[in-house]
């Protein structure tokens, strides 16, 4: 690999005619700089933006701690990445496709790396969006790291309307990024960040119920990509239970995004010792592989689009003991039905809309 040149293409449209940039020797430094081997002056890179290296005849790609952030097939970069011809890089909103070419093809001609209004100064954020490519990702990263979140709830009941518990999440409190819990896990799938959005929610909202001195039960959400490390997970809800011991919390698992039932089993074992109670969500699961989690729940949410006949058939598999979640109650009609199916427990707009913790106080 070390005989070959690489060269940038500026689009990701494998076809772009794009202008060329040819990286030239290594170690290449990209960025806004005067300094910087490959100079592209635009807005929103970095005056030292990111770093091209050969190791062990690898291409490396290092972001600098860039404002706007360094991105590899629409995934950001965190430390190095190993790079291929063909892969789409982003320096902050700016898209480029890597090529190579032998030693003994055409001399490239370097483009002219510039654009009207550009600044001494780093702007944060995207005014256009490339294809494929979250626009607002330099503000989802700038409410990671100021920890920008509101924490929500909607109340869970029973069919008389007791609230019994408050199933949280939390909202954008970012002043130019308005979303809600779903468009900012879209945002943080794209940008391979649920884990740190799904903690990061979880503490801001545990935090808020706390200053709101909540007594209900508290359920909060675990995201699929967490399930993918269950000591790592365990760990960070040891760390919640002991900071928040006054509040009581339940959690909620994504049952599909489990390798086994004895997944389950494994992270009931470690949370039934700090009293949380587990909620398994149902998604995508028929009713006798959900018999296989019956020792090890507390309550399964299901869908109410799925409609009452259900239930029996998930009372049969699951138990008595497990209590049956209802939830996209849109319409008051439809507690009944399910209760006298046999559905003890109700969420969604037509029991209460979704509103900021302190809303609970």
């Amino acid at each position: 690999m070390s005989e070959q040149l690489f060269y940038l293409v500026r689009g990701e449209n494998e076809t772009s005619d794009g202008a060329l940039f040819p990286l030239g020797e290594l170690p290449c430094t990209v960025g806004r700089g005067s300094n910087c081997q490959l100079q592209l002056d635009f807005q929103r890179i970095s005056r030292e933006h990111a770093r091209f290296e050969l190791k062990d005849n690898d291409l490396l790609l290092t972001d600098l701690d860039s404002t706007n952030g360094t991105f590899v097939n629409h995934r950001r970069v965190e430390g190095s990445e190993s790079l291929s011809a063909g892969d789409i890089i982003h320096f902050g909103n700016h898209p480029f496709t890597l090529k190579m070419r032998e030693p003994s093809g055409d001399t490239l001609i370097q483009a002219t790396a510039n654009e009207a209004q550009s600044s001494h100064d780093t702007i944060i954020g995207f005014t256009a969006q490339p294809t494929g490519f979250p626009v607002q990702a330099p503000e989802f990263f700038k409410l990671l790291n100021d920890e920008q979140i509101a924490g929500t709830a909607q109340p869970v009941v029973t069919s008389s309307g007791t609230v019994i518990a408050l199933a949280l999440s939390g909202r954008s409190s970012h002043p130019e990024l308005q979303a809600d819990s779903d468009v900012l896990f879209k945002l943080a799938e794209d940008l391979g960040e649920e884990v740190r959005l799904a903690q990061l929610i979880r503490r801001s909202c545990l935090e808020q119920a706390s200053q709101a001195g909540l007594q209900s039960t508290l359920l909060l959400p675990i995201h699929a990509a967490e399930c993918e490390d269950l000591d790592i997970l365990v760990e960070e809800w040891q760390r919640l239970i002991a900071q928040y011991r006054h509040l009581a919390i339940a959690c909620e698992v994504p049952l599909r995004a489990l390798e086994d039932p004895s997944d389950l089993g494994s992270l009931r074992s470690h949370l039934k010792s700090l009293d949380v109670e587990i909620c398994g969500a149902a998604q995508g699961l028929p009713t006798q592989q959900l018999a296989d989690y019956r020792s090890h729940l507390d309550f399964l949410r299901i869908s109410a689009r799925h409609g009452p006949d259900r239930i029996p058939e998930l009372i049969d598999a699951l138990g008595s003991f497990v209590r049956i979640l209802v939830d996209q109650i849109d319409e008051p009609g439809l507690i009944q039905p399910f209760s006298d199916a046999g559905a003890t427990l109700f969420q969604g707009s037509a029991v209460s809309e979704r509103a900021d913790i302190s809303t609970f106080a």
